[in-house]
């Protein structure tokens, strides 16, 4: 086989800004992960794609909340007294 030439451009020196910029627009690609996704999914409702709608709290999370909520007030309650 005879020398062909490499059909592969071979890459330059790559400096440290490009290097962040292209890391910046990797992470603002991956909107789908972090911490306040994992939250929102497990206390509200599934997402619906097909409606730009703000997504209303689990029935749990209502019910756990007023619960609380109650329990602090009558604490707070008889410490008052």
């Amino acid at each position: 086989m005879p020398d062909q030439p490499p059909t592969e451009k071979i890459p330059g020196q790559v400096t440290v800004v490009e290097v962040h910029a292209e890391f910046e627009k990797l992470l603002k690609d991956r909107t789908h992960m972090g911490l306040r996704n994992f939250l929102g999914d497990a206390f509200l409702e599934p997402r619906n794609p097909y409606e730009r709608t703000r997504r209303q709290a689990k029935k749990w999370v209502v019910v756990i909340g007023g619960i609380s909520l109650l329990g602090l007030l009558i604490v707070y309650g008889f410490h008052v007294r």
